[in-house]
């Protein structure tokens, strides 16, 4: 595994834990009763933790799209290399 694969698997699984936290962290707020609490904080809080819930997640699908992306740019030899793989006239 190269350095950056590496590091971008560090990344990907940072933004997966991320994304598992916030959507704990929701599940959670919105199972709570929240009856006999001041409405505005609530609603605040709850607003806050949804958008940080889309934004772990839209992370993490972008995170595995550019994942890719970049295993597929390492992985492709030179363009010259491959007009010439297995041919006779590679040989000489």
């Amino acid at each position: 595994m190269t350095a950056i694969a590496g590091e971008l698997e560090q990344l990907r699984l940072a933004i997966g834990e991320v994304d598992a936290i916030a959507a704990v962290t929701l599940k959670w707020f919105d199972d709570e009763d929240w009856s006999g609490a001041d409405p505005a904080p609530v609603e605040r809080a709850g607003f806050m933790l949804g958008v940080i819930a889309r934004s772990a997640a839209f992370a993490a699908s972008k995170i595995e799209s550019f994942h890719v992306a970049v295993a597929d740019a390492q992985a492709l030899p030179s363009k010259s290399r491959r007009e010439g793989e297995g041919t006779a006239s590679a040989t000489g």
